[in-house]
């Protein structure tokens, strides 16, 4: 099967904080969505979902001061990893 980009657009990745006390941050990164994959790239390709091991994708609540790049904030969640 033939993987069409459905839509590719760069958008704003939180950092996943693995240690508790790291502070949140927010980088620019590229995100491809094709019929099979959800990417994303830093340069070099740096993650991908296959789009049928996808669990759920949710709206997540806003913060309370969040700027106007921040404004529509989304997760997207297969088996025990986020995105």
């Amino acid at each position: 099967m033939e993987k069409k980009v459905i839509l590719e657009e760069l958008l704003l990745k939180k950092s996943q904080q693995k240690k508790k006390m790291s502070p949140t941050n927010y980088k620019e990164r590229l995100f491809v969505l094709t019929t099979a994959n959800l990417s994303y790239y830093e340069g070099s390709k740096k993650g991908s979902i296959d789009i049928k091991k996808i669990r759920c994708v949710e709206t997540v609540n806003l913060e309370e001061s969040a700027p106007p790049a921040r404004q529509y904030p989304f997760q997207v969640s297969h088996e025990i990893h986020y995105m």
